[in-house]
């Protein structure tokens, strides 16, 4: 939906005047208090249509107005912080903590109520909600007399919440200001600790993410008050223990001794921030532990290639993409580090497929780590797994009318799937680059016309707001907001995914995919390649979609492995889902190459690249009464086919395919079934049952 004039002057008088009151803006805006309540309704359904969270309105006639909304839509500096900026109870949660572990004096209520303004049945229920939340690190909030409110628990437990709080308030407005004034952090100090780290960056030779920049500073200085306070780690979890003698390790002894911190149990956490720190460059280096970390994730890509059927070119490069967020993603798993803000939210809608298979795929580095691979750390290897597909399946334009940076500030797997997001988003761009916030400021090539940024910047060149990660509809919208903005036109494309669903619901449909074919190239006049790729990403094939009675065979008798993919080729030929040399080469790669494309006992999957003569993505199936030899390396009873000439479409259909085939009574039925119709019967149960 679209704000009207009034919504759209409410939401920027609020966003610009986060301070301001409902009172405020009615005398403002010569708006009664009604007309204020309905623009803010009518804000609020714009505002998560756009998938963003909305404003909340308090009864003291103040906003809150979250973060994501002020970088969208504010155009004005604001002031102090203190004065524009109403603390949600998370926020006032991590203030309350800061509170408790860096200030000395006894704390009373007083002291929480007067820093924060808020009442004390406010500051009450807060510490409540943090109590709750300090259990997850043994740590509790004690109260006497004579101390008033402190902290109890283990000084690393204390050190491991501190992280996630400073983390928290920097998403804030001025939120390094404000954790300096709580923390007491002076000036001088904070420019040392920002001085060396810039030094432990030449010796490394890396460069830590602009969001790591932020908080890594407040981290080592938070460490320097409280060893200089004689607040020791006494003990470290035992994976810490292998931390001495790593290059991270030397690299901060020099640090440690500038502040004189001799305990090594603290010389050990100071490494531990570097070792679990996310890089916008890096090179790997020669350590026993990187080298085993390197030869396991060329196993993970080697892995991934068999499971998603697809050749990745420039393997080096993935794999140097890889290594560098591998490598503090194992350190952390390694310490038990949490990871406070999680993007699987935001990815699985979109990759629920390609996830299931990185999961499987990730097995080697779980085994070297000791532990498995949680899904907030999964999930960026799935965004650069992503990234890289379609980076490798989207043709560059010849011709480009504009050109565009991505100013990113996260790390290398959330870079790349942006940076490709944007490219497959928007084809008549030329996309240049993706920078950091650092590398953008020394940035040379002032030959761009545009700016896709995650936070503003100061630049005189068109500037675009952009998050990481938007379902299909936020894609639609924001590629409609850009090229609106960039040729004052709103591109219209044809609804062909509602057409479908309105002629199910009047027909039976024997063959979606083929129907699915038929009309986009109907209703496509201009059937030009990148424009045929943005209407086929509307439809999400499945199993169902590609296995139908005319590609599946039932033999009563075995053939010869060649023989057998020949024939399991034929029905894809013939409806020309496939070119003959599709199958030869498919061939070649088992002769040649010795691929492991067994994906469940005895069911083989043959497939060619992308460029090979796969037309569209399709599947066939093959069963024999007894397994046969492969090519001396397998044996089979079934011969699967597949073909794609997109290295991520045919993803759902390899998921639903092994999600079928990881279930022994079904695998038991495929291989029993005398005729077509029982193994279609089998692959329509299964969609039902998803």
């Amino acid at each position: 939906m679209y704000l009207d004039e009034r919504g759209y002057t409410v939401l920027k008088t609020i966003v610009n005047n986060p301070s301001i009151t409902g009172k405020e803006v009615e005398a403002s805006l010569q708006l009664t208090r009604k007309q204020l309540s309905y623009a803010i309704e009518k804000i609020n359904d714009y505002l998560q249509g756009n998938g963003m969270p909305k404003i909340e309105r308090l009864r003291t006639g103040k906003f809150i107005v979250p973060v994501s909304v002020l970088e969208q839509y504010q155009t004005e500096d604001i002031g102090g912080f203190d004065t524009t900026y109403v603390y949600s109870d998370k926020d006032r949660g991590f203030l309350i903590y800061l509170m408790l572990l860096c200030i000395r004096e006894e704390l009373s209520i007083y002291h929480f109520t007067s820093e924060l303004q808020i009442s004390k049945n406010t500051f009450l229920t807060d510490l409540k909600k943090l109590e709750h939340k300090l259990e997850d690190y043994h740590l509790e909030v004690s109260y006497n007399r004579q101390e008033g409110y402190h902290l109890v628990g283990s000084e690393f437990a204390k050190r491991e919440m501190m992280i996630m709080a400073v983390r928290g308030i920097l998403k804030l407005p001025n939120g390094k200001d404000t954790i300096m004034r709580i923390c007491r952090i002076s000036e001088e100090l904070m420019s040392q600790v920002e001085s060396q780290i810039m030094v432990i960056e030449e010796r490394l030779k890396i460069r830590f993410t602009d969001e790591r920049m932020k908080e890594l500073p407040l981290i080592l200085c938070l460490t320097v008050i409280r060893t200089k306070k004689g607040r020791i780690i006494r003990e470290l979890p035992e994976a810490f223990q292998h931390i001495a003698g790593t290059k991270e390790y030397s690299a901060m002894l020099e640090f440690a001794k500038a502040y004189d911190i001799t305990w090594q149990s603290e010389k050990l956490f100071l490494a531990a921030q570097i070792q679990i720190s996310n890089f916008h460059t890096m090179q790997a280096g020669e350590s026993e532990q990187e080298e085993e970390l390197m030869k396991a994730s060329e196993k993970v890509i080697e892995n991934f290639e068999n499971m998603i059927c697809v050749t990745i070119d420039e393997r080096e490069t993935l794999l140097e993409a890889l290594f560098q967020h591998i490598k503090p993603a194992f350190y952390r798993i390694k310490y038990h580090y949490h990871i406070e803000q999680s993007i699987a939210d935001m990815v699985l809608p979109q990759y629920s497929s390609l996830h299931a298979i990185v999961r499987k795929s990730i097995q080697p580095l779980e085994e070297l780590v000791g532990a498995k691979f949680p899904d907030e750390e999964l999930v960026y290897i799935t965004a650069l797994f992503g990234a890289w597909l379609r980076r490798e399946g989207i043709l560059d334009l010849v011709e480009t009318k504009k050109r565009a940076v991505v100013v990113c500030a996260n790390g290398i797997s959330v870079s790349n799937f942006l940076y490709f997001t944007l490219k497959e988003l928007f084809p008549e761009i030329d996309f240049i680059t993706c920078l950091s916030l650092r590398d953008f400021k020394e940035y040379d090539d002032k030959n761009y016309d545009i700016v896709f940024t995650m936070v503003r910047l100061e630049t005189s060149k068109m500037q675009f707001l952009v998050k990481p990660f938007i379902d299909e509809i936020s894609k639609r919208k924001f590629r409609e907001k850009v090229m609106g903005e960039l040729t004052g036109v709103i591109p219209h494309e044809v609804d062909t995914a509602g057409l479908m669903e309105i002629i199910k619901k009047h027909a039976i449909v024997q063959d979606e995919e083929a129907l699915k074919r038929e009309i986009s190239n109907a209703l496509n006049s201009e059937p030009e390649e990148e424009h045929l790729h943005m209407m086929n990403t509307q439809f999400s094939i499945g199993l169902k979609d590609v296995l139908v009675k005319d590609t599946i065979q039932v033999l009563d008798h075995t053939i010869p492995w060649e023989e057998a993919i020949h024939m399991v080729g034929k029905p894809l030929i013939a409806r020309n889902d496939i070119e003959e040399r599709y199958v030869e080469k498919s061939i070649e790669n088992i002769r040649k190459e010795k691929p492991f494309i067994m994906i469940a006992d005895g069911v083989v999957i043959a497939h060619a690249g992308v460029d090979d003569g796969a037309n569209r993505v399709c599947l066939s199936l093959l069963t024999m009464p007894e397994k046969i030899d492969v090519a001396g390396y397998m044996e089979a009873d079934v011969i699967l086919m597949i073909g794609t000439p997109d290295p991520t479409k045919h993803l759902g259909v390899l998921e639903q395919l092994n999600s079928m085939l990881e279930d022994i009574e079904a695998l038991h039925l495929l291989k029993t079934a005398k005729e077509p119709k029982e193994i279609l019967e089998l692959v329509q149960n299964e969609k039902k049952e998803k």
